[in-house]
């Protein structure tokens, strides 16, 4: 925790820059990044859950210094030249950023209204760098693999910026651009999918892998590029029908207007909720946890000296239900806390959540699972919901045995 004075602007885009940074140290990550995490990069949108947003991964086509062209960094100059010319100097989000400094977003020029139509742009440029990939006649690597991670620059570069504001600025303006592009969004990464003959591509380079891997002419993190790409792929419906297609794209824009809604009443019970204490209140608080509380209540303008302020905000109530002695207000702040999105009979998150929970059985049912838990953990460690829950109860026994 910092001490007052905060300036709660450096803090809001914190993550932002962190993401932007982590973009700029890693521009070699092409060669050293495990395949895994540059395959998830262009194989969905730059966010799927609610609350979510992404650090991009550099690739050896991403330069330190934005500049126009390179922002593009499509499979062929022209494309990029061609992308390029629609894009207004008039945006910050579309023009070089090499006059800032560390090359970082201008904050200060940022405004929500220039979202949509970089991003509308940036999807633009991103559908012409897969077509070209599509219809390339070559089938090395670099032209189908090693084009697919460089595609979209443009994209993951407004994408990163975007995701941070909708997670960390709640204002009606930003909550009416992301209400808005929220299923284009979707639609966006539905069609990215659906390129004709992109699947194939992928499919080609899965169905070699094996061999380039045996022969030498590919690394270990190449074929696991390769094989992970094509089960995105195939994850994201690539398989089905024209008519499951058209469904899959139309459950993922649903469920992406809901999944905004659902964020957006979370971090309006974070911002509007507060638990206004005396500095006695704060028994068992380190000091920087105090003057936090104390800082939070000048910034929302209690005027009583002695006003401490815990709010929803991550950096206030859990340390204060780590540390605080108050056993009563601990329960206070906890329950309004697990309770997010349900604090006002304006937001029911609840009927939100029971409109997800069907659309996602539903897609369970297009990739002929059980459940959606089964379609969801088959792609990560543990495999299977059950072994999932056998990890969370041996964790939770464990953590229980600790605090007790």
């Amino acid at each position: 925790l910092l001490p007052p004075p905060i300036n709660m602007a450096l803090i809001r885009n914190f993550n932002l820059v962190f993401s932007v940074l982590l973009q700029l140290s890693n521009a070699r990550a092409y060669h050293c990044a495990t395949a895994s995490s540059l395959a998830r990069r262009h194989s969905s949108a730059f966010f799927h859950n609610a609350g979510k947003s992404i650090a991009i991964i550099g690739t050896k086509k991403n330069n330190r210094s934005f500049n126009l062209p390179t922002l593009f960094s499509t499979t062929t100059d022209d494309v990029s030249l061609a992308a390029a010319k629609k894009v207004s100097v008039d945006n910050p989000l579309l023009r070089s950023w090499d006059d800032q400094p560390f090359n970082l977003p201008p904050f200060n020029s940022i405004q929500p209204g220039h979202f949509k139509p970089a991003l509308e742009s940036a999807m633009e440029a991103h559908i012409a760098d897969l077509e070209a990939i599509a219809s390339s006649t070559e089938d090395d690597f670099d032209s189908i693999l090693g084009a697919y991670d460089r595609a979209g620059s443009l994209y993951s570069r407004v994408g990163s910026v975007y995701g941070n504001y909708i997670s960390s600025l709640n204002t009606p303006e930003m909550q009416k651009v992301q209400t808005e592009t929220a299923p284009i969004l979707s639609r966006h990464s539905s069609k990215c999918n659906n390129v004709p003959g992109l699947f194939e591509k992928m499919e080609k380079m899965y169905n070699m892998r094996e061999d380039k891997l045996k022969n030498g002419e590919w690394t270990a993190e190449q074929a696991r590029l390769a094989e992970r790409v094509y089960l995105s792929f195939v994850r994201k419906g690539s398989k089905f029908d024209e008519e499951s297609k058209k469904e899959y794209a139309d459950i993922q824009a649903e469920l992406a207007t809901l999944q905004t809604n659902f964020m957006q009443n979370v971090l309006r019970d974070e911002e509007e909720w507060e638990m206004v204490l005396s500095e006695k209140d704060m028994i068992g608080c380190p000091p920087d946890l105090v003057a936090a509380a104390r800082q939070a209540a000048v910034d929302r303008n209690h005027s009583d000296s002695d006003a401490h302020v815990i709010t929803l905000g991550r950096s206030l109530v859990e340390p204060f239900l780590t540390y605080s002695s108050r056993r009563d207000l601990r329960e206070k702040a906890f329950e309004a806390w697990t309770h997010r999105g349900e604090l006002s009979e304006e937001r029911d998150n609840l009927s939100i959540a029971t409109k997800m929970l069907r659309l996602r059985k539903r897609i369970a049912e297009l990739h002929n699972k059980s459940s959606f838990a089964d379609f969801q953990m088959e792609d990560s460690m543990a495999q299977t919901p059950e072994n999932a829950m056998k990890l969370m109860k041996d964790v939770w026994s464990k953590a229980k045995d600790a605090a007790d």
